[in-house]
């Protein structure tokens, strides 16, 4: 009998974490090597990054890319290659920018060289009109001494962090193992916007995870592209969960206006999207890679009180029969 990937997870499970988690659960128990394999790692890396902050995208789209040191180390060469190829300096890939043809040029290329990481992607696509996932906003309790450091956060940044963080630690709880290392990075975003903004990030990490981990991690550290040591690894490791995120939220704002039959289509092409959302949702279809790709999209039910959650699987297995009891 196979082996499953994805440890219990269990959140309060009348939240969206709780249906993340049940999803997760369900998803690898019918599709076999639909989740990554990330149990022999001795350091997992996680690379964060966010689109549709702009007052016109209808969704927030939070992506992450969750691989290991040894999948970035053997994708190395062929990031330095590309670097070597297509840069003349040392200008970020991001989505935003791919008008610029170097940029533009080397879009097939990462994302080739990034189909052989072990790991996920995963994104999660909320609507602007749906309610709070939290129960309380701020979603800390500000009046407790021990979170003073936090009364100066904004607070839908303060928000934000406590987002990305519930899901970061819900993938941790859930594909990691015991004693493993841990880095996690994002861009140089309003959660992360300075050193001791950083800490902070990094102490409210601890706190969140621990709501879902039933095991004991070795180190978790927070980082920022900020910390890259020059070779620009980490800024190459964020513009995945970048361009997918920039692509999501592309496809979810030319959607918008679609009629009613068509609510909850991925569209793999339409004439309507540009050509590097054309390149990254066909990249992003395929479940032949080892790396694994997830999206799910929230959206408010009838009377806007609660979330309706639709998941988009790219897998190219039929479920496994024995186990879809």
């Amino acid at each position: 009998m196979r082996s499953h990937r994805w440890r219990s997870v269990s959140p309060e499970s009348r939240t969206v974490f709780g249906l993340l988690a049940k999803e997760f659960a369900t998803l690898d128990r019918k599709y076999a090597n639909s989740l990554p394999d990330l149990r022999s790692a001795t350091t997992l890396l996680i690379g964060a990054d966010y689109s549709g902050e702009d007052g016109k995208a209808p969704y927030r789209v939070y992506s992450l890319l969750l691989t290991s040191m040894d999948a970035w180390a053997g994708w190395e060469p062929k990031r330095l290659q590309i670097r070597e190829e297509y840069f003349s300096d040392s200008r970020r890939i991001s989505f935003k920018k791919l008008s610029d043809r170097q940029r533009s040029r080397s879009l097939l290329p990462i994302l080739t060289a990034a189909n052989s990481l072990d790991g996920l992607v995963f994104s999660l696509a909320i609507n602007k009109q749906c309610p709070s996932v939290f129960a309380a906003r701020p979603p800390l309790d500000l009046g407790n001494p021990q979170f003073a450091a936090f009364r100066k956060w904004k607070p839908n940044v303060l928000e934000k962090a406590f987002l990305i963080l519930h899901i970061s630690g819900l993938l941790v709880a859930g594909l990691a193992e015991p004693g493993q290392d841990l880095l996690w990075f994002t861009d140089q975003d309003p959660i992360a916007a300075n050193d001791q903004r950083v800490c902070e990030l990094t102490q409210l990490f601890t706190w969140i995870s621990s709501f879902y981990l039933t095991f004991d991690m070795k180190h978790c550290r927070c980082g920022t592209s900020r910390c890259d040591s020059g070779t620009l690894q980490i800024e190459d490791l964020l513009a995945i969960p970048d361009l997918v995120a920039g692509a999501l939220s592309e496809q979810l704002t030319v959607r918008a206006n679609d009629p009613a039959e068509l609510t909850g289509v991925f569209w793999m092409h339409r004439g309507d999207f540009s050509e590097k959302t054309r390149n990254i949702t066909w990249w992003l279809s395929d479940a032949s890679q080892p790396l694994k790709r997830l999206v799910c999209v929230v959206d408010p039910n009838q009377n806007g009180s609660a979330h309706l959650l639709s998941w988009y699987h790219f897998h190219n297995q039929e479920p496994i029969a024995e186990q879809l009891d």
